[in-house]
């Protein structure tokens, strides 16, 4: 079932479903919303699929918490887990909002960063961006935790509305991009206020180039 609009006040829980494409390869993206009396829970999962999962073992899981304050996700911690590649990658990082420090590790680099307004992980600032389109509230500049360093992220105002179609079906979307600094890799997310502002389409293009496409195919609360 649809929840309408106006009950997004806080993200509603869902998991969404999307057929992926990583450059020439085949997988499925699960995105999934928790929520735990006054904390969330976001977790991304990429898997290859067809015949790149007989060549291309492990999966990409990411996962943060998070609460909300003021029209502000407030990130609690980060974490990654990479099978997919030769080397497998991890990293855990925890926001501590009380001495304003982000501490963890990415690999085998420690992570000791000073943590400041409005730092997000990389996957909550999607989320954020959806709230901020659900209470029309202008999405600004974030910092973003990417790797053992924070990043500026600009987002550009909506692009324009448009009917776009994937397996799940034809809705009206915004359009949002962001980008980070210093960075040629350009993120696109076609969000759809019937389903919540919740995105149907999900791109990374380099240099105009679409290097990662995920369509929604599922969609629950």
């Amino acid at each position: 079932f649809f929840l309408t609009t106006s009950c997004w006040s806080l993200p509603t829980e869902y998991l969404a479903l999307y057929n992926a494409k990583l450059k020439q390869a085949d997988g499925v993206l699960k995105t999934q919303l928790r929520k735990n009396g006054n904390t969330y829970s976001f977790e991304l999962m990429t898997e290859p699929t067809g015949f790149w999962k007989v060549i291309t073992k492990g999966s990409i899981i990411e996962r943060s918490t998070f609460s909300i304050e003021d029209n502000q996700l407030k990130t609690y911690d980060y974490e990654l887990i990479d099978t997919i590649r030769k080397k497998s990658r991890e990293s855990k990082s925890v926001f501590n909002w009380n001495n304003s420090m982000i501490t963890g590790y990415y690999k085998d680099r420690e992570i000791n960063i000073a943590l400041e307004n409005n730092t997000l992980s990389r996957i909550v600032l999607q989320l954020q961006i959806m709230h901020n389109q659900e209470n029309h509230v202008d999405s600004t500049d974030y910092l973003i935790l990417d790797k053992d360093t924070l990043k500026k992220i600009t987002v550009f105002p909506q692009e324009f509305i448009t009917e776009t179609s994937v397996p799940f079906g034809k809705f009206q979307t915004i359009k949002i991009s962001h980008q980070s600094e210093n960075s040629e890799r350009l993120n696109s997310l076609w969000l759809a206020p019937e389903l919540n502002f919740i995105p149907i389409k999900i791109s990374q293009s380099v240099k105009g180039k679409v290097s990662f496409e995920a369509n929604l195919t599922q969609l629950k609360y």
